[in-house]
């Protein structure tokens, strides 16, 4: 198998040979990366649209194309005619390049998903209710027992904030799945945040971590009503589900009068 791999002299030469399999309607490409970048260091994302799936158990591979890390999702005609993505991460395809598009098969599915697919752009109640619970959560876990074992919490702290930069990412309706573009637009829109999140990752210090992890879920929140309160009652809310003010009243007269 490593040898077949071997025989591809750059991307350009892949993308060719599949363009001339039968099953393959269509071949885009997303990322920062185009096919003809051979340039060391990144990656390339691309996606091969079979005219039916091929498997159930995976729907994808990985491999090195003239020593690029190459990412290439196998989906099918069907994977793009649902209601929702079967993934979330089916979502770049929101915004990819076509290179090959049989018989404009890939053209009309994924004008399909533009209007299936995009996230509303008003966030949900029942995600406003997830990311200030799930913040606070994060901090509660961490500030009475920062230094019982610190490794866990600097691992802790580090992956919290990826949890973090996806929510924002959410909050700002920003593109899914693509943390380096989260982070410039960061950089570009609230500079102090991103000094934040600098300093966070180069300070050494434990507890000036934790404070900045604070920091920055506090300013990350603010658009959605910040924080959750510890004299506040928070719904645990459905997906889809909404705050109705009857059913709230129901519950906390059933659990605390």
């Amino acid at each position: 198998m490593t040898d077949i791999i071997k025989s591809f002299k750059n991307i350009k030469n892949l993308i060719e040979n599949l363009k001339k399999k039968e099953q393959v309607v269509g071949i885009v490409e997303y990322g920062g990366r185009t096919y003809s970048d051979m340039e060391i260091g990144g990656d390339y994302d691309l996606t091969v649209i079979l005219n039916e799936s091929i498997s159930k158990n995976f729907n994808g591979v990985h491999f090195h194309i003239a020593g690029i890390p190459t990412d290439c999702m196998i989906l099918s005609i069907e994977d793009f005619l649902t209601d929702t993505p079967n993934n979330p991460f089916y979502l770049v395809h929101l915004n990819c390049k076509i290179l090959y598009d049989r018989n404009g098969i890939t053209k009309k599915i994924l004008k399909r998903i533009e209007r299936k697919w995009k996230l509303p752009e008003k966030i949900t109640d029942f995600e406003k209710h997830l990311f200030r619970f799930t913040f606070q959560h994060i901090l509660d876990k961490l500030e009475y027992r920062l230094y019982k074992d610190m490794l866990y919490s600097r691992y802790f702290i580090f992956s919290s904030f990826d949890w973090y930069l996806q929510c924002y990412a959410r909050i700002n309706n920003l593109e899914v799945g693509k943390p380096k573009v989260h982070l410039n637009y960061i950089k570009e829109s609230d500079f102090e945040l991103y000094n934040l999140i600098n300093e966070m990752y180069t300070t050494d210090n434990l507890d000036e971590q934790f404070n900045i992890l604070k920091k920055c879920a506090i300013r990350i929140l603010e658009p959605i009503g910040g924080l959750w309160k510890k004299e506040e009652i928070l719904l645990h809310l459905s997906p889809g589900g909404t705050v109705i003010s009857e059913e709230e009243d129901a519950v906390i007269n059933l659990l605390f009068q």
